[in-house]
């Protein structure tokens, strides 16, 4: 299953501990950028470290999300889903710019979810 990006509005469904890409376009390639993505919960924390991907003045990026980061993303006991949040930074060290990316037909304002449904099997360990 991978993630499912819902293309309209940019939402994401997930398995918890499973990996996956997001693809990321229509980046301005007048300077050399970094891409910069993060989950958070409710309470607008950040789980796990963000994910940063240089853009090398292309229009797009892929970003690769290990299952090690979509396994905090816990869905509680007895609870068929959780809902979750993420963002996406784009980045110029240079001079200073940093730009939070309005995802989907999204306003400035309104979040990107993420549905999380449980894992179902641990898979990969590094026991």
């Amino acid at each position: 299953m991978a993630f499912i990006v819902d293309t309209e509005t940019g939402d994401l469904t997930l398995v918890q501990g499973d990996s996956g890409e997001l693809f990321v376009e229509g980046l301005n390639t007048d300077k050399d950028y970094t891409v910069y993505f993060a989950f958070y919960n409710n309470r607008r924390r950040i789980l796990g470290t963000e994910i940063s991907v240089e853009a090398n003045r292309s229009d797009h990026v892929i970003l690769s999300i290990p299952a090690s980061l979509t396994d905090l993303l816990t869905v509680p006991q007895g609870s068929d889903t959780a809902e979750y949040y993420y963002g996406i930074k784009v980045c110029n060290e240079d001079d200073g710019f940093e730009d939070t990316v309005t995802i989907g037909n999204k306003d400035i304002g309104e979040l990107n979810t993420i549905t999380v449904y449980p894992k179902k099997v641990e898979g990969l360990t590094n026991d």
